[in-house]
């Protein structure tokens, strides 16, 4: 259902995108497809990682959510370079006309609620299962909707007299999304590289003693 809700959040950010002209709806629609395809990645790699070990992966599967997550880390730094740099050039080079369509507000305020509805749901099962992929979903999910934020209170600026108010939503849409990615990035890391929780051996040591 993750995945049918981003496709169609991404057709609708689409539209309203290219009728406004607005360069933070269309950001938000890339960034739903980029939704799109981690959310399938996901779901196949959480069910990669259910299969018990083997001859080939004597401690199991479970490591292929991590790199799924891993990936999803690198398409978020990815995205978010693109849309700074596009951010720039509408600030910096050549202002384009945005045109603060009804649509795109519908368009925005529907997908806030989606996007608050998969945040909650993923991060639920994800405390339940300690899955590191579902993780990685909820915390795009909610970064998604902090960004819509900003793309809407973009499009009210603009509205009211103040053009560029699109790309300054923009870049604040880049650089959330690329601490969301920096933030996955390090997790996922120390999960790979099997990195053991800070000031864990001490409290080890404690409980043994005691």
């Amino acid at each position: 259902w993750s995945i049918v809700a981003s496709a169609g959040i991404t057709i609708g950010k689409l539209v309203a995108g290219l009728l406004s002209g607005s360069l933070a709806l269309l950001s938000e629609a890339a960034h739903g497809l980029l939704d799109v395809g981690t959310s399938t990645i996901t779901y196949f790699a959480v069910r990669a990682a259910e299969k018990p070990a083997d001859d080939e992966h004597h401690y199991g599967h479970g490591k292929f959510e991590s790199v799924a997550a891993l990936v999803e880390t690198a398409l978020l730094f990815g995205l978010a370079a693109f849309v700074i740099y596009q951010a720039a050039t509408r600030l910096f080079v050549a202002i384009v006309p945005v045109d603060p369509v009804p649509i795109a507000f519908v368009v925005l305020i529907a997908a806030m609620a989606i996007d608050l509805w998969r945040w909650r749901a993923l991060s639920k099962v994800a405390r339940e299962t300690s899955s590191h992929a579902l993780a990685a979903d909820a915390l795009h999910f909610g970064a998604d909707f902090i960004s819509s934020g900003l793309a809407l209170i973009g499009l009210v600026f603009v509205a009211y007299g103040y053009p560029q108010a699109d790309a300054l939503a923009a870049l604040g849409i880049a650089v959330f999304i690329a601490i969301a990615g920096y933030r996955l990035g390090r997790r996922v890391l120390d999960t790979l590289l099997d990195t053991a929780p800070r000031g864990i051996a001490g409290r080890i040591g404690e409980a043994a003693a005691d």
